[in-house]
């Protein structure tokens, strides 16, 4: 008893301690070790065991990175990691807001940069909450942004983990844990680790509403997806319309695979639909102007810093006036515009196009996500056997998620910086297909090594 009071006054001091010092800290290892147990709940003592010790090495490599950044740089200025330009000034207007929420002084120019209409979202309002409730935490931010990638892969690991298995699950989440780019958005202040748990938590209420176990978790479910529905336009524009059809694509995909009938109603109408579209003067309209404004930020990406790449007629970059050329672009034009975009989606950066040291190195992950792409193919028909729903739900964000991003870039950086943000939804599939290969190869070996056996 008294062994036990003491351990607890001193964990009391600790945590006291600790708390004064960096209360985001301590709210990150609360989070973080809910999270593991969440992780780890109905799972035999051995997977627990592996499971624990991935997530501990992931979470110890995001912390120490964080810790590198606090032991190297200047504590008087605002700073973060080299990669991370547009986290840096999220992290300056938060806390400008955070200041006149509190009443602080605050210099007309700073005020007009918080409130100034250029990357406003309403990540700025989370993270300036965060800091009003915390105080000023400017590694906290980053310790915010680790924890909710972590429930990320969590919140799929435990979705996908019933239907695939625990091998695809478990690959599936190493593979997104560590992979290069996704790691240093992780440990970012960037809003992209918010926006994709709140696409992940709509995949998941989506399957949950349909297969609640009561009424009361199928409430719960639509709640928080109407939620989720209802907040995400505020963290990038879009994110709406980009959920809600991932979504709805998702949902007629799971429902139409468990019909043969249906799928060949739909391929055999699609070249019917195609022309009634076309013919349609309304429709023509609406959609010639969404390409062109698709092109306009293509181009605006283009000519912005960093290493460009072009999607549009070439007639179209040298035109002085090209702005008042997208206006006018042919049907030809704009069909050659989104199959370009399309393609250029999965293979960019090519070799021939890395400029930069980081791009050099950039290249083998890019190797792995041309390998993440071709597994997921084969995890596709695999899923689709074993889930529809679950396999659809993850596809359908991703078909989506990707088409929105590959039609509005023109920078790789900034592409592949957004490319990530489906990532999530694609590693699942690709475990799912790597284990699927694995199975039938071993199979067919061990077949063939019976039937040389029985000559």
């Amino acid at each position: 008893m008294t062994r036990t009071l003491a351990i607890g006054v001193v964990a009391g001091i600790v945590l006291g301690a600790g708390y004064a010092a960096s209360p985001a800290t301590v709210w990150f290892l609360l989070v973080t070790a809910l999270l593991f147990l969440w992780a780890g709940h109905g799972a035999t003592p051995r997977e627990r065991q592996w499971l624990w010790t991935l997530l501990a090495v992931a979470v110890a490599l995001r912390v120490l990175t964080i810790v590198v950044l606090f032991a190297t740089t200047d504590h008087d200025r605002n700073v973060s990691f080299f990669w991370d330009g547009d986290g840096l000034y999220m992290k300056q207007r938060s806390l400008w807001i955070r200041n006149l929420w509190l009443g602080l002084p605050l210099p007309p120019h700073y005020f007009e940069r918080a409130f100034e209409v250029y990357g406003q979202t309403d990540y700025l309002n989370i993270l300036a909450y965060m800091q009003y409730l915390l105080g000023p935490a400017p590694y906290g931010i980053h310790l915010f942004n680790v924890v909710v990638f972590l429930a990320t892969c969590v919140l799929l690991y435990r979705l996908v983990r019933p239907v695939y298995g625990r091998e695809a699950a478990f690959l599936g989440l190493a593979i997104l844990l560590f992979l290069p780019t996704p790691f240093a958005w992780s440990v970012s202040a960037l809003k992209e680790s918010v926006f994709v748990f709140g696409l992940a938590i709509a995949v998941a209420c989506v399957v949950a509403l349909l297969r609640g176990p009561s009424l009361i978790a199928r409430a719960a479910a639509l709640a928080v997806l109407f939620v989720v529905l209802t907040t995400i336009e505020g963290l990038r524009i879009g994110g709406r319309q980009i959920s809600t059809a991932g979504l709805a694509v998702g949902l007629l995909g799971s429902f139409a695979v468990r019909r043969l009938w249906i799928v060949l109603a739909i391929v055999c109408m699609v070249p019917l639909g195609v022309r009634i579209l076309a013919s349609n003067a309304t429709v023509q309209k609406r959609l010639s102007t969404q390409l062109m404004l698709f092109a306009e930020r293509h181009m605006g990406n283009v000519r912005s810093e960093g290493n460009g790449y072009r999607l549009l007629d070439e007639e179209l970059y040298s035109d002085p006036h090209s702005m008042d050329s997208l206006r006018q672009m042919t049907t030809a034009q704009q069909a050659r515009f989104v199959v370009r975009a399309l393609g250029t989606f999965f293979v960019v950066p090519l070799p021939s196009q890395a400029r930069s040291r980081a791009e050099l190195v950039f290249l083998p992950q890019q190797a792995v996500w041309y390998t993440l792409v071709v597994l997921a193919v084969v995890g596709l028909v695999e899923g689709l056997r074993r889930d529809p729903l679950v396999t659809c739900g993850l596809l359908g964000m991703a078909l989506v998620g990707g088409a929105i991003v590959a039609l509005n870039s023109g920078n790789i950086g900034t592409m592949v910086r957004h490319r990530d943000t489906i990532v999530p939804f694609v590693v699942w599939l690709s475990a799912l297909g790597a284990v699927a290969s694995v199975t039938h190869a071993m199979s067919t070996r061990r077949l063939s090594h019976e039937e040389t056996a029985c000559h």
